[in-house]
């Protein structure tokens, strides 16, 4: 009986121990993901489109007061937009106060994608660890691969 006992932990550390690293390897490239968009629309890596543009994600939430500083500046955004397709990713699961915020920040006007993080993956899909720092803002070439992990938001050029 204690052999099984002991064989039983013995799986259960390593099965935690799994899930960790899985939560701590470092990534290198866009991860499969899938996420609701404020439309009520699936959207996943396979909706990024092939372009010449780098791809920001920004994970942020509404409620966050240095989130709402780096969405305040929509100009921002119409520059960027020339250079990097933007996924906004949000912490928030209101619709109605996501899709608020979304108007008033004047997003919906530059068709920038805006996604629910509806079960808290995105640390998890983007290998970021337990604890991150919102917002969060991640860079990848137009082949899908890490560029930078910045933060905050102004470090773009």
């Amino acid at each position: 009986m204690k052999k099984y006992f002991k064989l039983i932990a013995l799986l259960g550390i390593m099965l935690i121990l799994y899930f960790v690293f899985l939560r701590l390897k470092p990534m290198s490239e866009i991860p499969e993901f899938e996420y609701n968009s404020i439309n009520n629309e699936i959207f996943s890596n396979k909706n990024i489109k092939e372009s010449d543009k780098n791809i920001i994600f920004l994970y942020f939430s509404c409620k966050c007061g240095d989130c709402k500083e780096l969405i305040n500046n929509i100009d921002n955004y119409k520059k960027l937009l020339e250079e990097y397709e933007i996924i906004l990713i949000t912490t928030e699961k209101n619709i109605d106060t996501i899709k608020a915020f979304v108007k008033v920040k004047e997003i919906e006007k530059l068709n920038i994608p805006v996604l629910i993080d509806v079960n808290n993956n995105f640390p998890s899909d983007f290998s970021l660890g337990f604890s991150i720092n919102l917002p969060k803002v991640l860079v990848f070439d137009k082949n899908g691969q890490l560029i930078e992990n910045v933060n905050p938001f102004t470090e773009l050029k």
